[in-house]
């Protein structure tokens, strides 16, 4: 069994993987987790961890079963504020030489096509991290009172003269 340690966007060599089957680990890395809070617009990621174990088919199709556990915050589409997210999955992806799969029919979204004999393992890790995460996260799954959130905008606005009041005024 071949056990490898990658960084993050670290593109393998399917050849290089000499053994039939092994497991392949993220290396945990600040710098990583920040390029992934930015891109996936989070505000926090605390634990990101990821560990693979593949099985060569033959010389160039691979099944990977994935084991993805992260920790982290995003923002309440509300007010903004962190709102907690724990992701722990497991899915299986798998890898075939691009040659071989006909793409415009392709339907089954757990196929990856691979190219010059190159895999990003971590890159598929991301892109399913995205589809696991909640897209409209709010805080108390959504139980906020809305004049609390915005409780200084409108006490600000209370003291300015509403346009339609001043109109209505000037009619009397």
């Amino acid at each position: 069994m071949n056990n490898l340690k990658i960084k993050f966007d670290e593109i393998i060599r399917v050849n290089t993987l000499k053994k039939e089957s092994g497991i392949i680990k993220l290396c945990d890395n600040d710098i990583y987790k920040k390029n992934i809070i930015r891109r996936l617009d989070l505000l926090s990621l605390n634990i990101f961890t990821l560990e693979i174990k593949y099985k060569k088919i033959n010389s160039s199709d691979i099944v990977a079963n994935y084991e993805l556990y992260v920790e982290g915050e995003q923002k309440c589409v509300i007010s903004l504020k962190p709102v907690k997210f724990i992701v722990r999955e497991k899915f299986n992806i798998n890898f075939c030489d691009h040659k071989k799969l006909e793409l415009s029919v392709l339907e089954d979204e757990f196929i990856e096509p691979i190219y010059n004999g190159e895999i990003n393992f971590s890159e598929i890790a991301v892109q399913m991290l995205l589809s696991f995460l909640d897209p409209y996260p709010k805080i108390n799954n959504g139980d906020i009172n809305l004049e609390n959130v915005y409780e200084e905008k409108l006490s600000s606005n209370k003291s300015k003269n509403n346009p339609f009041e001043v109109l209505n005024n000037l009619n009397k």
